[in-house]
């Protein structure tokens, strides 16, 4: 039995749909992380106590990103950490999708008179 020439062309117009839509599942991941600043991992932080003094808070985390100096005196240092996470994911020849994700911690400490007075992270 012959099929007229406008079934065979949809025929294979609908399978080569069918085959583009295959290939467009086919997929790859990338995923790169950077880290700007300084991370302060959860046990350092833990051994930051009020009445330590200021010399064993930059021995411990070195230098911070910011230091205010308040009205009453007291002076908050901050150490921020910025965490960028790009993941790229390709689907073939139909699109590519790129995730980005930031994430911030800051950890505080203030100092009264060279001293420890209160640690937080924001």
């Amino acid at each position: 039995m012959k099929f007229p020439h406008y079934l065979r062309l949809t025929a294979l117009f609908i399978a080569s749909l069918f085959g583009l839509g295959l290939v467009g599942c086919i997929a790859t991941n990338s995923s790169n992380t950077n880290i700007s600043g300084k991370a302060v991992p959860d046990d350092v932080f833990e051994q930051i106590q009020p009445g330590k003094t200021k010399d064993f808070v930059v021995g411990l985390m070195g230098e911070p990103s910011k230091k205010i100096t308040e009205d009453n005196g007291s002076e908050v240092w901050r150490w921020n950490c910025i965490e960028t996470k790009i993941t790229e994911r390709t689907f073939i020849i139909l699109f590519v999708a790129v995730d980005r994700t930031n994430t911030t911690q800051t950890t505080a400490v203030e100092f009264k008179d060279g001293v420890v007075t209160k640690v937080w992270r924001e």
